[in-house]
C-alpha cells in the first residue's frame, strides 16, 4: 500500500499561542474524523519576514518527528508555522492540502483554504472563507471556588463582569488605560446597578491593574487568575453582563457566546512605522473600495507582499454592526451557523479528489 492511500485525514500543527492553538483543536474536534496533533518549536529565525517564504526546517521543530504516511490535509495558524504546512506538502509529493487559520502571511493562492475574520481584512478569493466570529469553543461551565463563596454573597447583582486581557502589540494597557477602565465600569454600574467582578488575565501588567483597582468606586471583587482556579469559566456562566478589553478576539468572543450583553472596551495603539502605514493604507483602501488603492492593496496582501495590519476596530464594528452586543442569543445563533459552514468547507476540502 503506498504513503497517498495509508494517509492520515488531518494533521494539525500547534504552535506557541493559545488562542491560536484552541481554535485549531475546537476545528477538528469539530470536523470529528480522526486527527493528529504535532507541537511546533520555532527559532529565532522564524521572526524574520522571510522565513515564511521557505518550505525548510532551518526555523522550525516539531515533535512527534515527522514522518510519512503524509496526511491528506494540514490545519495550522500563524506566520510561524507557514514554513513546516509546506514542507509536509512538499514531503508528500503535493498531495497534502493546507488549511490555514487568521492569515497566513504569505501568498492566499498557496493555501487549499484560508479560514478568517474582520480584523485581518484578506481580499476576496474563492479559497477564502470569511466568518464573523472566531471558531473558539463555548467554555465549560463551572462553580465558583469556594474561597469566592463568601464574596459573592455580598455582592449585590445584577453582576458585571470585567473580563481584563493585556498588552497585545501594537494594543497597550497602561496606567492611564485602566484608569480609563475603571471610569467606564463606574458608569456602567451606575446605569445598571448591581456590582463587579474583575478578573486579570496572564498578559495584564500588575500595574494597570492596581491603577484599575484603585480607580473602582463601586462594589467590585477583584480575581487573580493564578490564585482563583476556575473564576473564569464561573463567571462566564454566573454574570449578567460584560465588559471586555478589546485585544482578544478570543475572550470577546468567549464573552458573546453566553448571549448576554457585552461592552467592548478598546485599548490604545502604540505602534511602529510600519503598522501605521499599513493601517493608514488599509483605511484608505476601506475609503474607496473601487479605486485603484484598493484593488492595489487587495493584490499585495493576496500575493503575500504585504499583510494586513490586525484591526481589532474592525472587528468590533461589524460584530455592532451584526446586533451581537445587545445579548438575546444572537452570537449563539450566528456561531453555530458559521461553525457549520467552517466544519462543511474543511471536511470538502480534505476529501476533494
Amino acid at each position: 500500500m503506498s504513503d497517498a492511500t495509508r494517509a492520515e485525514p488531518l494533521w494539525v500543527l500547534l504552535g506557541n499561542r493559545h488562542g491560536d492553538n484552541r481554535q485549531l483543536q475546537a476545528i477538528a474536534d469539530a470536523l470529528g474524523r480522526p486527527y493528529r496533533t504535532v507541537q511546533l518549536y520555532f527559532g529565532r529565525g522564524a521572526r524574520l519576514t522571510t522565513a515564511r517564504w521557505f518550505a525548510h526546517r532551518l526555523t522550525w521543530r516539531a515533535e512527534p518527528e515527522l514522518s510519512p504516511p503524509w496526511p491528506r490535509a494540514v490545519l495550522a495558524a500563524g506566520r510561524k508555522s507557514v514554513p513546516a504546512a509546506l514542507w509536509i506538502r512538499r514531503a508528500s509529493g503535493g498531495r497534502t492540502r493546507l488549511i490555514h487559520v487568521n492569515r497566513p502571511w504569505a501568498p492566499l493562492a498557496w493555501f487549499d483554504l484560508v479560514v478568517t475574520t474582520p480584523q485581518y481584512a484578506l481580499p476576496e478569493r474563492d479559497n477564502v472563507l470569511a466568518n464573523l466570529l472566531p471558531f473558539v469553543p463555548a467554555v465549560a461551565p463551572a462553580p465558583l471556588p469556594a474561597s469566592l463563596a463568601e464574596c459573592a454573597a455580598a455582592l449585590p447583582r445584577p453582576w458585571t463582569a470585567v473580563l481584563v486581557g493585556g498588552n497585545s502589540r501594537p494594543f497597550v494597557l497602561d496606567e492611564a488605560t485602566a484608569t480609563r477602565l475603571a471610569a467606564a465600569v463606574n458608569a456602567e454600574l451606575r446605569a445598571v446597578g448591581g456590582s463587579a467582578w474583575v478578573l486579570d488575565s496572564p498578559r495584564t501588567p500588575p500595574a494597570a491593574m492596581a491603577a484599575l483597582e484603585r480607580g473602582l468606586e463601586r462594589p467590585a471583587q477583584i480575581v487573580r487568575w493564578d490564585r482563583d482556579k476556575n473564576a473564569y469559566a464561573a463567571l462566564l456562566g454566573l454574570a449578567d453582563r460584560f465588559v471586555v478589553t478589546a485585544d482578544s478576539a478570543s475572550m470577546l468572543t468567549e464573552a458573546l457566546l453566553t448571549g448576554r450583553p457585552v461592552t467592548p472596551f478598546a485599548l490604545p495603539a502604540k505602534a511602529d512605522w510600519r503598522w501605521r502605514l499599513g493601517a493608514r493604507w488599509r483605511a484608505a483602501a476601506e475609503g474607496a473600495p473601487d479605486s485603484l488603492t484598493r484593488r492595489s492593496f487587495d493584490r499585495l496582501v493576496g500575493l503575500g507582499l504585504i499583510s494586513s495590519v490586525r484591526d481589532l476596530g474592525q472587528l468590533h464594528r461589524a460584530l455592532a454592526d451584526a446586533g451581537l452586543f445587545v445579548g438575546e442569543g444572537r452570537a449563539q445563533a450566528l456561531a453555530e451557523a458559521e461553525r457549520a459552514r467552517t466544519v462543511a468547507r474543511i471536511a470538502a476540502t480534505i476529501d476533494r479528489p
